[in-house]
């Protein structure tokens, strides 16, 4: 099977790559096409003639999607569709990758697929108008939102990620300031990896929920990083609105994989779990 994944250079696209290392794999990130090219995108993929596209492409920054609608619409609404209407063209499964900022976190319970998303900032309204995009131009494709990403190659556009950057503060002895109201599912970008390849040996295509389970806020996530890390650090619980990032959040953002359970795929890993194994695999790449 030949693989086009695009958006290979970040910390889930390099997962992905390990994932489907048994296939021929063609890597992408935006030196090679821009998906907001409808004309390249057609030509790259009618020239490459995949068996299957992988988009993890996204323009993530959250706050800065709040001044840049625009680049985040073309990046993460028609970059998809420009996949999507290639990969329908040529007949090839689309996989598709969003995220549970579609959600307001107004409802008490960790989110199912059948729940109706309702974004509150503009990169989950990018996010969700990829989605729809996605889903009315290709009749071949998965689409796995998932949410708190963190994965051992930096993330590109990010820079780093939520424990990479809690271990950094956590050296320099001053309390640390976390946001304890915002709850979310947080993902290792191996799980989600291993998963999707899972996924698409199938056909059992449309939207799923991917995620490590259960579910903490951002402060539990750094206590359980520290407690992990064996580091002594003092935290101190703030609000989001206290913290005053410029974007909302929703207050919950929880997944459950409640297709991938229907289905009778393997339950993911706790989340604890995963920073565990992070932190182990981290240590050995800096020996």
């Amino acid at each position: 099977m030949h693989v086009l994944i695009v958006g290979a250079k970040g910390q889930l696209g390099q997962d992905l790559i390990t994932a489907f290392q048994d296939c021929e794999i063609t890597p992408y990130d935006i030196e090679d096409m821009d998906i907001t090219d409808e004309a390249a995108v057609q030509q790259h993929i009618a020239s490459l003639a995949p068996d299957l596209v992988i988009n993890s492409a996204a323009f993530t920054r959250v706050d800065e999607c709040e001044k840049e609608h625009l680049l985040a619409f073309k990046v993460n609404a028609l970059g998809p569709l420009h996949l999507a209407q290639a990969c329908q063209r040529w007949k090839i499964p689309l996989v598709h990758i969003s995220t549970n900022y579609v959600f307001d976190g107004a409802k008490e319970q960790p989110y199912v697929e059948c729940d109706t998303p309702i974004p509150l900032n503009a990169y989950g309204i990018t996010k969700l108008a990829g989605e729809h995009y996605v889903h009315a131009a290709c009749d071949q494709f998965f689409t796995f939102r998932v949410a708190g990403l963190f994965g051992l190659t930096p993330s590109r556009m990010k820079g780093t990620n939520f424990i990479e950057a809690m271990l950094r503060l956590g050296t320099k002895g001053t309390p640390l300031r976390v946001v304890s109201d915002e709850i979310l599912s947080p993902t290792y970008t191996q799980d989600a990896a291993a998963a999707i390849r899972q996924v698409v040996t199938t056909e059992e295509y449309g939207l799923y929920h991917l995620c490590n389970t259960g579910c903490c806020s951002w402060f539990e996530f750094a206590q359980e990083i520290f407690h992990r890390a064996g580091m002594d650090v003092q935290l101190e619980k703030v609000t989001a609105k206290e913290y005053g990032a410029p974007a909302r959040r929703p207050k919950n953002s929880c997944l459950v994989n409640q297709r991938l359970n229907t289905l009778g795929f393997d339950p993911m890993p706790a989340w604890q779990d995963a920073v565990a194994r992070y932190l182990d695999e981290r240590k050995k790449m800096h020996k």
